[in-house]
């Protein structure tokens, strides 16, 4: 039987385990997919308890995926540039591999909402693993300008060194980091705005931000899927802006995940989507 899981903290909210577990059954894989409270000071030893116990790999969501490089023996390219995997896989000889699925699902799930857009500049609010993901992929669009918005401005400048350092000071593209308080007046000429926060999830505080300076003809990608439509979300709509949340993305990174471990691509179908979003209602 294949093991598998996913570590958080929280997790309760997690849709990880409906994904792959629909997969193995579709695919007729004995195996079982967990969700697995883990607190950061409890990472190292359950990583490890895990892998013995004959885990095929974990996924890692907030607040897990930098803190996790620590304990990986093998990284890819990827999470080398990034400082950030969301997935672990196991070898037989106890080795930990890292790889980072989040850029591929978000590169999937924004190629219709910025098709036919400029790409001057973008906004992105929060400073964890998966706006490391979102910077990276920001800069293969070639996005001209990136500002990274934080409640401390201090975390968003540490992830613009790193990719300075891992780029040679080669980036033609200008990174800037603002306190989060100042976004009002700074996302006037945004064309994308991007939420990698937990704020606006189900029991979390509203990402409280003023869009009104927001153009009309900008794009909104909101991480949280669960609820289908944060408050974010929601104002973007009102004022006709395009927008979509995280589902998409959540579910192409874990179509890459279980690849990862299983050596098979399953389906993306509407079916899929449609018991998540009743999931979630």
């Amino acid at each position: 039987m294949y093991k598998i899981g996913i570590l958080g903290y929280p997790i309760k909210h997690s849709l990880s385990p409906k994904i792959h577990n629909y997969w193995l059954k579709e695919m007729n894989i004995n195996g079982k997919y967990d969700a697995i409270k883990t607190p950061l000071k409890k990472l190292e030893k359950t990583i490890k308890n895990l892998s013995k116990k004959g885990y095929k790999g974990l996924n890692l969501t907030i607040p897990l995926k930098e803190e996790a490089l620590k304990y990986i023996n093998k990284k890819n390219k990827t999470v080398n540039i990034i400082g950030a995997a969301n997935v672990l896989i196991f070898s037989k000889k106890g080795q930990i591999e890292g790889k980072n699925t989040d850029v591929y699902g978000f590169k999937k799930a924004i190629l219709d909402l910025v098709k036919n857009k400029k790409r001057q500049m973008a906004t992105v609010i929060g400073s964890g693993g998966a706006a490391r993901a979102i910077v990276y992929v920001l800069i293969q669009m070639n996005y001209k300008r990136i500002i990274i918005f934080n409640r401390t401005k201090k975390n968003a400048e540490i992830i613009k060194e790193d990719f300075l350092k891992k780029f040679s000071n080669n980036l033609k593209i200008k990174i800037s980091c603002e306190n989060l308080k100042k976004i009002k007046n700074n996302i006037k000429q945004t064309n994308l705005l991007i939420n990698t926060t937990p704020m606006g999830m189900k029991n979390f505080p509203n990402l409280n931000i003023d869009i009104k300076n927001l153009r009309t003809d900008a794009a909104v990608f909101d991480l949280i899927y669960n609820p289908l439509e944060t408050k974010l979300i929601k104002e973007s709509k009102k004022r006709g802006i395009k927008s979509i949340n995280g589902l998409d993305m959540l579910i192409y990174q874990a179509q890459k995940s279980f690849y990862y471990w299983l050596n098979k691509t399953p389906k993306i179908t509407d079916k899929l989507k449609k018991i998540l979003e009743k999931e979630i209602k």
